[in-house]
């Protein structure tokens, strides 16, 4: 049986480019692409990071494709009135969200956040450093 590789993005279409060691495919739409755009999302609200309770991969997906979600601040602005009327999510539940979005504002360290965002090379220990040399920590 022969395998192929595929061409495109199963998530946006878009042409897939081989790494320089010509093992791994990779979507530059980086900015568009649906699963990458709630990945970084998933990302950011970890429990090691953000720590929002209530927000798993499906939702992020659903907050990306109704909404238009894309990044961190959209997050914090949510429509909650229009959430609570989704198939599947109540009033109790955007409710909730509300309450842990708001939480992980109060509580987010300076160095989690920064490393929250995904920045190559720049993880908690970095970022600890980093707002420590700018005297910000």
């Amino acid at each position: 049986m022969k395998l192929f590789a595929p061409e495109n993005c199963p998530s946006c279409g878009m042409k897939l480019v081989l790494s320089k060691t010509g093992v791994d495919l990779f979507c530059l739409n980086t900015e568009n692409c649906p699963d990458q755009i709630v990945l970084r999302l998933s990302y950011f609200c970890s429990r090691k990071n953000a720590n929002i309770t209530g927000l798993s991969d499906k939702i992020l997906k659903q907050l990306n494709q109704k909404l238009g979600v894309c990044d961190v601040p959209d997050l914090y602005n949510l429509p909650f009135h229009d959430i609570a009327s989704w198939e599947g999510f109540g009033g109790k539940s955007a409710s909730n969200l509300k309450v842990s979005l708001a939480k992980s504002k109060e509580s987010f360290e300076g160095y989690k956040f920064l490393s929250s965002l995904g920045i190559d090379g720049i993880g908690p220990e970095v970022a600890k450093l980093i707002l420590e040399t700018l005297d910000l920590e």
